[in-house]
Formats: structure tokens, sequence, C-alpha cells
């Protein structure tokens, strides 16, 4: 892949995308997000804003490897700890598990982002990458919404190349991919496989290709969670006539 062009496609497509308005994205200090800061900031320079939005249980070298990137691209950007909502829902809802829990706290950081959007008269941008959109790998209505997304067309190995590309710091190069939800959780043990093997399969897939040569636990775990998770990616279903009832 000709990582100069992909660059600046994802750029103009920013650019294109942004208009007049400013961006605003939610900064974990994992790649993904990093790397939409990066094109963003490039994009639109002062026009960003960023939240770093931690918990309890959020690996410290996270914050402080967003904190990093905001000081070396001069990122507008604000902490706020959504610990004290979590809380409440805790209180709320009963037996809560990682999972659920996870999902919550994704939902309060889209609620943040959407009303610091509003504030700010901004566009959230979307940081998940192609991979995680295809494998159910985020939260309906939590990290999976925005106004629009520039990684999206991009498998997760590809955002390693490109972030190695732009020559982002080591840090977020080396440190294994985490949603960051529970004391070290990683996606790659939830998935039970590194990306650059569920990309191959991803990408065979995608292109009606034989998965015949895959391992089987492999095959099935893709195609598993791509078919149980293909609601996040469509549209809330509607009634598509009503007017023959006139």
């Amino acid at each position: 892949m000709n990582y100069t062009k992909l660059q600046e496609l994802l750029i103009n497509f920013i650019k294109e995308q942004a208009g007049n308005k400013n961006l605003i994205l939610g900064l974990s200090g994992g790649i993904d997000s990093a790397l939409v800061a990066h094109l963003c900031k490039k994009a639109v320079g002062e026009k960003l804003f960023v939240l770093l939005m931690p918990t309890k249980h959020s690996n410290k070298e996270n914050l402080d490897d967003a904190l990093m990137l905001c000081k070396d691209l001069q990122i507008h950007h604000k902490i706020i700890y959504i610990d004290e909502v979590l809380c409440v829902y805790e209180k709320i809802c009963q037996d809560l598990n990682p999972l659920r829990l996870g999902n919550l706290a994704a939902r309060v950081r889209m609620s943040l982002l959407y009303d610091y959007s509003a504030l700010h008269n901004a566009l959230v941008v979307g940081t998940s990458n192609k991979s995680e959109l295809m494998l159910g790998y985020g939260t309906i209505y939590g990290d999976l919404a925005c106004a629009f997304n520039p990684l999206a067309t991009l498998y997760k190995s590809e955002v390693f190349e490109l972030a190695k590309f732009i020559d982002m710091h080591e840090h977020f190069i080396q440190k294994a991919p985490s949603a960051d939800l529970w004391p070290n959780q990683s996606d790659e043990k939830d998935l039970g496989y590194k990306y650059e093997v569920l990309d191959e399969v991803l990408k065979a897939l995608e292109n009606n290709q034989s998965l015949e040569n895959f391992d089987e636990n492999l095959k099935n775990l893709v195609l598993e969670r791509v078919q149980n998770n293909a609601f996040k990616r469509k549209l809330p279903t509607t009634l598509k006539n009503t007017y023959d009832l006139a």
C-alpha cells in the first residue's frame, strides 16, 4: 500500500467532512485514537479538541501517552474522570459484570463527546478500525457512534503500518491493543488471536475468497463474530412503506 497517498487521502477526507466545523474525539492513549488525532490535527489544525475520559481502572500509561501526544501536537484537550457517573450506574444496575460496565463506560464517553460537540460546534470523529467494525468489537451507541470515521476502511494491521509511516511515538506502536475497560484487558486476549492473523481471514472474507486453508477454530471465530455482530453495522430498522394506509 502507498502510505503517502493514503495519508493524503485521509487528511483530505477529514477536511471535506469537517467543512467549517470543529472536530472532537476521545483520546484513549491507544494507537487508533492517536492516529486519528494526528490526521485530524494535520487536516484542521487548531479546530481539533479532544477529551481524555479515564476511569479508576484505566492504565496510567495510556493517560500519560495521551497527554504526551496532546503536548507534542499542541492539541486542545480536557480530562474528565467518569467514575462518578459509573458509580451511579453501579447503584442502579444490578450485578454489573465487566462487560456491562465496559459498555456503560463507552456510552458515558459518547454522551460527553456529543455534549462537548454541541458546546464547541464540532463533529464527533470515530476511531474504530475496519477489523473492529467487522468483528463487532465495539459498543453500539458507544465508541461506534460518530459523525464520520477515517479508519473505517483500514484493517488494524494497516493502522499499525500507517502509524509507523508517519513516525508516531513507539509507545503507541509497541503497546498491546486494549479497550482499557478493566485492569489488564487486552483486545487480542479477548479475541483469542493477534490482529494480523484475524485480518488475513477478514480480508479473504471481504474479497469472497476461500477460507479452507485457515485454521478451523480461527475461521469459525471470525465467521461467528461477523455474523452475530452484523446488527452493529446497520441503521435502525424502520417500516418501509405506509403510503397504502392513507
